[in-house]
């Protein structure tokens, strides 16, 4: 028969046997959260690269109404920006950041 401490020691088996089977299971989850971070680690977040593409299109329809002696200054700060951008000597958030003084020094010119 089934005596109190038989009951308790199956209780505690099947609690140490769900412990066991629990750790498992994270310990396999977070080995692959880790391994999609690895492989995720240079892959910019698309907020950021839509907010760089809508600042770059901005900027791009407001240099044509910017004064002629400003507009050049912007140009050439504008191209060698995106230059170094595309040949991956700057990350993308000093690329934003260039925009943004780029934004400004349109705002500050019209």
């Amino acid at each position: 028969m089934f005596t109190v401490n038989n009951i308790i020691i199956a209780f505690a088996a099947t609690g140490l046997a769900a412990i066991i089977m629990i750790t498992i299971f994270l310990s396999a989850q977070y080995k692959k959260v880790n391994s999609i971070m690895k492989h995720n680690n240079n892959v910019s977040p698309l907020l950021l690269q839509k907010s760089t593409q809508h600042k770059f299109n901005t900027i791009r329809t407001k240099l044509v109404n910017a004064p002629s002696v400003h507009q050049e200054k912007i140009k050439i700060t504008l191209e060698e920006l995106v230059t170094d951008f595309r040949n991956e000597t700057i990350c993308i958030k000093t690329y934003n950041r260039g925009l943004d003084n780029v934004m400004n020094q349109l705002k500050k010119h019209s």
